[in-house]
């Protein structure tokens, strides 16, 4: 059976398409996306990005999923209130670049889209107007295409955004 990061991959799809948690049911994976997410998300992302391509000018992003909990400099977890967490996770307006299409941040004149050297990177952290983003669960990854002009900004950390 295949293997990501030491988790049996042999489902390598699924018909959920709203947000998902992306480690799961375990304690173990949950706490490992809490300390990294980019790592995290990229690892699993791996798993499926080299098999496929973006159309035109997409951004496929890996939404940020706020974790359950965040661990404290003291190494104790601080829990999310259903409420606060749920609402976190419908909004889904942060994402990590997992791909894009080849005319993705290209001057489009005819159409006077001009990006002024402005580019993203495999790996940044993007975000988004909820309403500019369609969604699909990739490999238990939940992602959200944007096109580029839809891109608001880039950001260092994604916890910022909420």
């Amino acid at each position: 059976m295949l293997q990501v990061g030491g988790v049996a991959a042999g489902n390598l799809g699924t018909m959920h398409q709203a947000p998902v948690t992306p480690w799961g049911n375990n304690e173990e994976l949950a706490e490992e996306y809490a300390r990294d997410p980019k790592a995290f998300l990229m690892e699993r992302c791996d798993l499926w990005t080299p098999h496929c391509s973006f159309m035109g000018s997409l951004v496929c992003c890996a939404t940020y999923y706020l974790p359950a909990f965040d661990i404290l400099p003291n190494g104790t977890k601080f829990y999310r209130t259903d409420t606060s967490h749920n609402e976190a996770l419908w909004q889904g307006k942060v994402g990590l670049v997992v791909g894009k299409g080849p005319l993705a941040f290209r001057d489009e004149p005819a159409l006077g889209v001009y990006f002024h050297d402005q580019n993203v990177e495999i790996g940044d952290w993007v975000q988004w107007d909820i309403h500019d983003a369609r969604q699909a669960t990739l490999n238990r990854i939940h992602c959200r295409y944007v096109k580029d002009t839809a891109i608001i900004g880039k950001w260092d950390d994604p916890r910022f955004v909420y």
